[in-house]
């Protein structure tokens, strides 16, 4: 008799079926993953709008009159996915979804992560909507 080689018909099924059970687990896993690196970028900024507002209130003892008073760069310049807004007043910073830009399920109508000063110095977070993706950004 002659020695066959090769694999039977069920198992190349088999490994067929596995490989489609872990795409079907990894590709949602890899799309939330991605979402959330985007995320990743609101912190940042705020950090450093809060650190620019802290520095502008221990130097004049007032908020910002308008976001060019603070010491930082234009975040909307060098941002691809999210646009900031100053809130004069009430020293609120808000990182919004860019119009015409969807990152995930958010869009420019959600909800936004802002960051709030009080003339005292208080810190208030908030990561709105985008909570899940922000587990870090924490409400003060």
């Amino acid at each position: 008799m002659k020695k066959s080689q090769g694999f039977t018909l069920i198992e190349l099924m088999v490994v067929i079926v596995i490989i489609g059970i872990l795409a079907a687990i990894a590709v949602p896993k890899f799309m939330d993953a991605t979402v959330k690196a985007k995320f990743s970028e609101i912190p940042v900024i705020m950090a450093s709008y809060d650190h620019a507002q802290l520095a502008y209130l221990a130097e004049t003892a007032s908020l910002a009159a308008n976001a060019t008073d603070l010491v930082m760069d234009d975040p909307n310049s060098s941002s691809k996915w999210f646009s900031y807004s100053y809130t004069a007043g009430t020293g609120t910073y808000l990182g919004k979804v860019k119009t015409g830009m969807t990152v995930g399920s958010f869009t420019s109508d959600s909800t936004g992560a802002s960051s709030a000063i009080a003339t005292t110095g208080t810190i208030t977070h908030s990561a709105g909507a985008f909570g899940k993706y922000m587990t870090n950004f924490k409400p003060n």
